[in-house]
């Protein structure tokens, strides 16, 4: 009898701890070498977010899970000798399967927030 309690408790576990490895979210990241520059994958990104660049825009789709958010950085300014910080998107698209993000310019990175 201790045997079956001892393997239903580590059955309990197990699936408890796979229900909460799915429910976390994990990032994937794009940077670009330097200003003017495409984005690359970082770490496996591209097996997660599927990423066109364009001059002003990104065009993305999610390979795996559904996208929650996603941040944009560009890149930083200098003006008469005062250092300005790049602009920087943060959205929570509706559809967290596809999206077109018009930035303006090549972006220093952007990093996709992907449930499931």
């Amino acid at each position: 009898m201790p045997n079956v309690i001892t393997f239903r408790l580590v059955g309990i576990g197990l699936a408890g701890l796979l229900i909460v490895a799915a429910a976390f979210s994990h990032t994937a990241l794009f940077q670009a070498p330097s200003p003017g520059s495409d984005l690359r994958a970082v770490s496996g990104a591209e097996l997660v977010i599927d990423l066109v660049q364009g001059q002003e825009t990104l065009l993305w789709s999610s390979l795996s899970g559904n996208v929650t958010g996603y941040t944009v950085l560009g890149w930083p300014w200098r003006v008469d000798g005062h250092d300005l910080g790049g602009a920087l998107m943060i959205d929570r698209p509706e559809d967290g399967s596809a999206g077109i993000i018009d930035f303006g310019e090549k972006p220093m990175s952007a990093s996709f927030d992907v449930s499931g």
